[in-house]
């Protein structure tokens, strides 16, 4: 148990420690993680489960081929502006960047900026600098933290990602894999319950369907549940470190107007 203890604490130091390189390096491998299944997720429904579903040549495979098109554009789109917008306390108009006497109090002092910065506002090891209204950065977006200025973008990538393009493919597999027979070898036991699968000449198809199918569920849970807590925030006008804080809750319209601009909730469908 002591050996275990030390091991933990040596651990968990040397996180601490490397914090800043860890994440540099984590970043990069995520976003290629997002990137690969997003268009391995695509080439195979698009390809491979859809063609046998549905005629390749009929007015349903373009439909579906249309949509699907329109998510990954939206979803890479949106990851893309969210990358580029500047969160920073320094992209404020130079008016903005000295806080107005009756909300002085209401400001802090960043040692690191060596700057004055507004409420909500943290600073960022990694960005290193005040982000506005910061919200951590997440392994599944780009190297930079959410603020006022691109929640609306990563609020887009989050409904594109995890209730568009994640069920819509879940679907596909999951009547594929159903059509197919795959169920037999998605779990063991149906595998053993069944007899041997050897005797089948498209069992290794069947292990792969069933694979794509795993990595579908795990991929629409990750993503539907970023998409779940944005939408929290938002309907609270909170952030990832005060999630239960509504001191600055001003009804759900008002709150989703701020981050979303004038054209509310038609904003989501760029």
């Amino acid at each position: 148990m002591c050996i275990l203890y030390c091991w933990e604490e040596a651990a968990l130091d040397f996180m601490d420690r490397h914090n800043t390189k860890i994440q540099a390096i984590v970043h990069p491998v995520s976003m290629a993680t997002l990137v690969s299944v997003i268009g391995f997720l695509l080439v195979y429904d698009m390809l491979y489960a859809l063609p046998d579903l549905t005629d390749p040549d009929g007015l349903w495979y373009k439909i579906n081929l249309f949509w699907s098109i329109f998510v990954v554009y939206s979803i890479f789109s949106n990851l893309w502006i969210c990358f580029w917008t500047d969160t920073s306390v320094q992209a404020l108009p130079e008016h903005r960047l000295r806080p107005p006497p009756e909300e002085a109090h209401l400001w802090h002092y960043c040692a690191s900026c060596e700057i004055m910065v507004p409420p909500r506002a943290w600073h960022c090891r990694l960005c290193k600098t005040c982000c506005l209204k910061r919200d951590p950065p997440l392994h599944f977006h780009p190297p930079n933290c959410i603020g006022h200025r691109n929640q609306r973008y990563f609020l887009c990538l989050s409904l594109s990602t995890g209730t568009l393009g994640s069920f819509q493919s879940l679907v596909y597999n999951c009547i594929y894999v159903w059509t197919t027979g795959a169920f037999v070898v998605a779990d063991p036991f149906l595998i053993l319950s069944f007899g041997q699968p050897r005797t089948d000449p498209s069992m290794g198809w069947k292990i792969i369907t069933s694979m794509v199918l795993k990595l579908n569920v795990v991929a629409a849970i990750a993503a539907s549940g970023m998409f779940i807590t944005q939408v929290l925030m938002v309907y609270r006008n909170s952030t990832c470190f005060m999630m239960s804080d509504r001191a600055y809750d001003l009804g759900p319209m008002k709150n989703f107007r701020q981050v979303l601009g004038k054209r509310g909730f038609w904003t989501l469908l760029s």
